[in-house]
């Protein structure tokens, strides 16, 4: 069986090592004209692209939270407990994603860096 585009002839991609994957993600990241390694997200927002996403990311928030609490406290009836309660979760998740958002950290995965602070030579390739 052939792999479309591989080159791979009776074999999967998921028996290769973890050397071989990576030499073949390199290959295709070169033909397709990428820097290997390079991060696949490039920031082209504008300040109004910036300006609209935290106005939605914000009414997003508080709408899920909002409707969120309706919902428990009409199937609990403890009107307006949960309403009031997730309404602020929403209104700190959504200032948590404008942060987020604002300062980078939107696309990254995870809370940081893990191999900082240690030498060179002991840092993941």
């Amino acid at each position: 069986m052939r792999i479309p585009g591989t080159g791979c002839k009776e074999r999967f991609l998921v028996n290769l090592t973890p050397e071989e994957l990576g030499r073949k993600i390199k290959e295709a990241q070169e033909r397709q004209g990428q820097t290997p390694g390079a991060p696949v997200h490039k920031d082209t927002s504008t300040p109004a692209g910036r300006a609209m996403r935290a106005g939605i990311d914000l009414a997003a928030a508080l709408l899920v939270g909002g409707f969120l609490g309706y919902w428990l406290d009409k199937w609990l009836n403890t009107k307006p407990l949960f309403m009031i309660l997730l309404f602020f979760m929403g209104f700190a998740a959504g200032f948590l994603n404008i942060y987020r958002s604002q300062t980078g950290q939107d696309f990254k995965i995870g809370m940081g860096d893990l191999d900082k602070g240690k030498p060179d030579n002991e840092k993941k390739e």
